[in-house]
């Protein structure tokens, strides 16, 4: 008669019982399904804790380019320099602006939301329905990448106040460059110009002495005033004095009604730069204030108003100067609040985002909760066999 092999033969010689395993299986099959059942319900769970909402839209920043946009980029993903934005803007309090205030207190995902986008991709031109022509520069910068995620739906919303935000850094980091240096250099210009006004005056005075010496002469000597065609004099080295006096008179005379001209040129440039001088340096002080960047645009025409009040724009100097200043401000709002914009919507952009999805989650969590208590069983079953040979030894 034969006996059944026992279970502790089962592994005899390195080979392995497929009966055995499979009789182990079938006595852990309810701990195993409920074991598989459990972990199927985890991984259902993890993919909807870990479903998103995301928003991701370009927002354009013409004139910015790849080798400029380090003067920004710091300011970007400067964490108080959002709170500091938002604080301005009399966001915080509001739902939106205490999600962005939180998203600041983490540079990291600062930077990985506020991205530079330095060429539209195939799958932007089909997203975004936009266009790159031939002619463009593959490594020039577009704009700003902007993702925001979130567990619960926003609309969009965020992601718009970010492109606000990102309007609002480029206006101050470029005019806390333009309007110092226009401020001082209007006012270098204006001391300038005095200075040469101030000595023209004193040119002209030393002409006009001159003049009325070269008149007493022609009357004390009226033979003085013939004049000889035939004379060749050199004028180089002062040899102009030996020219008659009369020639002399009427050069002088010249020289003083030039003087006078470039005079009044003078003062008409004066005005201007006095104009634009006070223009400058009010809309410095304008910009130290906390107003977002959009309203200091805005406050511009009031500047321009102030430091207009009181002057006849009847002289065409000054009606000049006020439509140089008129077209600038409304060059930098084309540039910042027309031109600067997102390719789409906000709004219309957020998608709900699974990772791993509902279905690959389950799948998983119930085949990892299946292997576990799998191997869980065959490690048990064998730590009895090896109880059970050290016994029966």
């Amino acid at each position: 008669m034969q006996t059944p092999p026992s279970s502790a033969q089962g592994y005899a010689g390195g080979e392995i019982d497929l009966r055995q395993l499979v009789t182990v299986l079938w006595r852990q099959k309810a701990l195993i399904a409920g074991i598989g059942i459990f972990g199927a319900l985890l991984g259902g769970g993890a993919s909807l804790y870990l479903t998103k909402y995301v928003t991701e839209e370009i927002f354009l920043t013409p004139g910015i380019s790849a080798g400029n946009y380090k003067r920004y980029q710091t300011v970007f993903s400067s964490g108080p320099r959002l709170q500091q934005y938002l604080q301005s803007s009399g966001l915080v309090g509001t739902i939106d602006g205490d999600l962005l205030y939180k998203l600041a207190e983490n540079q990291d995902a600062l930077r990985e939301t506020l991205k530079p986008e330095f060429a539209f991709t195939d799958k932007d031109q089909k997203t975004f329905g936009v266009k790159v022509a031939e002619k463009d520069d593959p490594g020039a910068m577009i704009g700003m990448r902007i993702q925001f995620k979130h567990k619960k739906p926003t609309h969009g919303t965020p992601v718009t106040l970010l492109g606000e935000y990102v309007r609002d850094t480029i206006i101050r980091v470029d005019f806390e460059d333009t309007m110092p240096a226009q401020c001082a250099g209007f006012r270098t210009r204006e001391q300038e110009l005095r200075n040469a006004q101030i000595d023209n005056d004193f040119a002209i005075t030393q002409e006009e002495k001159r003049v009325a010496t070269l008149r007493d002469i022609i009357a004390r000597n009226p033979a003085a005033a013939a004049v000889d065609n035939r004379q060749i004099v050199s004028l180089e080295k002062g040899g102009e004095r030996f020219l008659s006096p009369v020639s002399q008179l009427v050069a002088a005379e010249i020289q003083i009604a030039d003087m006078k001209l470039a005079e009044a040129r003078r003062e008409r440039e004066r005005i201007s730069v006095a104009l634009k001088r006070d223009y400058y340096c009010q809309a410095q002080q304008a910009l130290q204030q906390t107003a977002p960047g959009r309203a200091f645009l805005e406050e511009l025409k009031n500047v321009q108003t102030a430091v207009f009040q009181g002057q006849d724009k009847a002289i065409d100097i000054v009606e000049q100067t006020w439509n140089e200043l008129d077209v600038e401000r409304q060059a930098w709002i084309s540039t910042y609040l027309q031109a600067m914009r997102f390719v789409a919507s906000p709004e219309s952009a957020e998608v709900k985002v699974r990772k791993p999805g509902l279905a690959l989650g389950i799948v998983l969590g119930g085949m990892l909760g299946g292997m576990l208590v799998v191997f869980g069983a065959l490690v048990r079953a064998w730590w009895r066999r090896e109880d059970e040979e050290t016994t029966g030894a």
